[in-house]
């Protein structure tokens, strides 16, 4: 079944205005809404300025996969931070729109956090400095694109 637990995502970059209904059937089929506990996601809900935040509960494994690709696919970058549950913690996953996706141990508060392994594996100040640069990256503005 999979531990259900909460997930935000802020969504930045162009969306091609051909594509706005496949991401908001995306958004819609996990239930994610523009603030906690609201109203399900429409298309009317778009930002005029600033990035996409959307809010889900009750998600389960913390997972947006689906959202997730789609992003990847065409070029949104993004910031999603998932709750914990039994079986795992908090986590947020960064794409700043090329290469890999970065992942980073979290907290409830959706803040990066490091251990003290985490801390000698990275080395020097520089080295966690950036790491939590890294994961407290934030998208540029959503717009849709013509």
């Amino acid at each position: 079944m999979g531990d259900r637990v909460s997930v935000s995502i802020t969504i930045g970059g162009s969306l091609p205005a051909n594509l706005v209904d496949d991401f908001v059937t995306l958004v819609q089929a996990e239930r994610l809404s523009i603030d906690w506990g609201g109203e399900p996601f429409d298309r009317s809900q778009f930002p005029e300025d600033g990035p996409l935040r959307l809010f889900g509960q009750e998600i389960r494994d913390g997972e947006i996969a689906e959202i997730e690709d789609f992003c990847c696919t065409h070029d949104l970058p993004y910031l999603r931070w998932s709750g914990g549950a039994p079986s795992f913690g908090p986590e947020i996953v960064v794409w700043k729109g090329s290469g890999d996706r970065l992942r980073f141990t979290a907290d409830e508060e959706e803040r990066v956090v490091i251990d003290a392994d985490e801390a000698r594996e990275l080395g020097t100040f520089e080295a966690i400095a950036e790491h939590f640069a890294d994961g407290s990256y934030q998208p540029p503005a959503f717009r849709i694109a013509a």
